[in-house]
């Protein structure tokens, strides 16, 4: 009894540190991509939205490049679709930091608002992708490419 009470509490405390261990993303070409197992696309797209708004912000506009794609797929001679569900960017700022970044340099506007694109792919429906463009190296921008992991690192919960 007590070994088997014991082997039980032991895989709960090992599956509690997995899913609060940050996910670490690749560098795929010019983005950051974070790859979450066990959620649904649905399930990860509402948690995205929450913690964006968690953190005092607006989403300004959401990108549906999934759905442009799809809409011009044939046209172009393409057959299958990139993306299988979702494909979008969601666009947002936070005022304190966007000020920083341009109070530095007015031309940083070109680097506002951030996005996070939230897709699965036909052939890894058991994976949700979350990933944003490389950021600057600029010092300034720190602070928001911190922004934009910890608010993937929340969602990967």
């Amino acid at each position: 009894m007590k070994v088997s009470f014991f082997v039980g509490a032991l895989a709960l405390v090992t599956v509690q540190l997995a899913m609060a261990a940050p996910i670490k993303p690749q560098k795929i070409n010019e983005a950051m991509v974070y790859t979450i197992s066990g959620k649904s696309y649905q399930q990860a797209r509402e948690d995205l939205n929450a913690a964006i708004e968690e953190r005092g912000m607006v989403i300004s506009a959401v990108s549906h490049v999934k759905d442009m794609l799809d809409r011009t797929s044939a046209d172009l001679g393409y057959k299958t679709n990139v993306y299988d569900t979702g494909g979008e960017t969601l666009l947002f700022c936070k005022a304190d930091l966007s000020q920083a970044m341009m109070r530095e340099n007015p031309h940083n506007i070109a680097l506002c608002p951030y996005g996070i694109s939230i897709y699965t792919l036909p052939n890894e429906a058991n994976k949700v992708f979350l990933s944003y463009k490389i950021p600057p190296s600029m010092k300034i921008y720190q602070p928001i490419h911190r922004l934009l992991d910890d608010i993937i690192q929340s969602v990967a919960e």
